[in-house]
């Protein structure tokens, strides 16, 4: 099996630069020049087009924040694709038309049909959908796409990725892109997926920016549907691509987690202050982190690394992307002897019981915020947060008693915080 070595880079719809292959192995990305103007969108803040050329880690660990994580799907994909699954250049030569953002990727002959045609969308019935699900459920290596499916996410957990047109389904075939990111929830967590949508719901009802979401079902198969937000509708009707990147891609660090070098909170602030093009630019950006830090804190969500924050490029314009993937872990007991822990440290501590106002004024003013200002929106957040929680229930559904099982798990975990 030929690894692949050369890959034309595809962004906003130009074809910007090449990614090859060289003889040691390296993987080098070349910016083609007219990409390398002033105010040009760059792949990644990792990698300015000013620069022209990058090799080595920096493009490996953006590549690889687009193909899944989950060595289940990336089976899958080998097996389907005939390609070497720990080989970041092959998996995207063969799926990686649709990525997370506005690139894409192909081979060289196909980039005129990539560029100039829309691929092709087949319309999928509830009970299609159902039959993916259920592979999932039961079934670790289970594929994320199928035949003539070309998309990418990253994650370790399983998803679909579709297209909506009219209030109906669609699968996306060749360059075509998706709308809707599908979550069945993570297997042997109970109604993981509801536990997501009520936490991105009730996000929503505090005032921090967050993705849309839905709990929908697929005939016997409950999933959290995920609006994208870096596709956009013009009023033709066309889906545009805008280009995103997660924090851990475009702070080239290949860790997600603090405590095992992932980036800080601290370094993620300074960071979005030195990227913004503007003052006001970066205010806004790091109040936005600052709100995102302190609702999955509160409701102690256990995986808000730096994979799941986001910025969305365009030209010099860096803004910090909606929440996604945010769920609080009070829903589920922990072993005896365990605590809770975060992803992302505050005043010196990953214990989520260990996070009070003292820690929080030391945080921010070691950020250089308002210590009174942060503080006060923490007391804002957690006392407002089992309302929004069972404001958000209240919406769903109740067929099957999921979301009365998940108020009495949920609510007390939450009240108890507030006091």
């Amino acid at each position: 099996m030929a690894r692949t070595s050369h890959l034309a880079v595809l962004l906003e719809g130009r074809h910007v630069a090449e990614l090859t292959r060289a003889r040691s192995g390296v993987l080098r990305l070349t910016y083609h020049q007219e990409a390398r103007a002033l105010g040009a969108t760059p792949l990644s803040l990792s990698l300015p087009s000013s620069d022209g050329t990058h090799a080595g880690a920096l493009v490996e660990q953006f590549l690889d924040g687009l193909i899944p994580e989950s060595p289940g799907a990336l089976r899958s994909i080998a097996r389907r694709h005939r390609v070497d699954p720990d080989d970041p250049l092959d998996v995207l030569g063969a799926i990686g038309k649709d990525c997370a953002g506005a690139v894409q990727f192909c081979r060289e002959e196909e980039i005129d049909d990539t560029l100039h045609r829309p691929g092709r969308l087949e319309e999928c019935s509830d009970s299609d959908i159902e039959a993916r699900l259920d592979e999932m459920d039961t079934d670790e290596d289970a594929a994320w796409t199928m035949p003539g499916e070309h998309w990418s996410l990253g994650g370790t957990q399983q998803k679909l990725a579709l297209r909506r047109e009219d209030g109906r389904w669609h699968v996306a075939h060749g360059a075509a892109a998706t709308t809707h990111i599908v979550k069945p929830g993570i297997r042997r967590m109970r109604a993981q997926a509801l536990v997501e949508h009520v936490s991105m719901h009730a996000a929503r009802l505090l005032g921090v920016d967050v993705a849309d979401t839905e709990f929908t079902s697929f005939r016997s198969q409950d999933a959290v549907v995920v609006t994208r937000f870096d596709r956009h509708r013009s009023a033709s009707g066309e889906v545009d691509r805008l280009h995103q990147e997660d924090l851990c891609q475009a702070m080239g660090n290949a860790e997600k987690y603090e405590e095992y070098g992932g980036p800080s909170a601290h370094a993620i602030v300074q960071f979005l202050r030195d990227a913004s093009a503007t003052a006001a630019a970066a205010r806004r950006n790091v109040d936005r982190l600052v709100d995102g830090l302190i609702y999955n804190t509160v409701i102690a969500a256990p995986d808000a690394h730096a994979r799941n924050y986001a910025v969305l490029l365009r030209g010099d314009t860096v803004e910090l992307a909606p929440l996604f993937d945010v769920a609080t872990g009070l829903a589920y007991d922990l072993p005896p002897g365990v605590g809770r822990v975060l992803s992302m440290g505050v005043g010196g501590t990953f214990d989520v019981e260990n996070v009070d106002d003292a820690r929080w004024a030391r945080w921010a003013d070691a950020a250089g915020l308002d210590a009174r200002v942060v503080t006060n929106r923490v007391a804002e957040v957690r006392q407002a947060a089992p309302g929004a929680f069972a404001a958000a229930l209240d919406e769903i559904d109740d067929v099957e008693g999921h979301a009365s099982d998940l108020r009495a798990r949920l609510l007390p975990a939450l009240e108890a915080r507030a006091r």
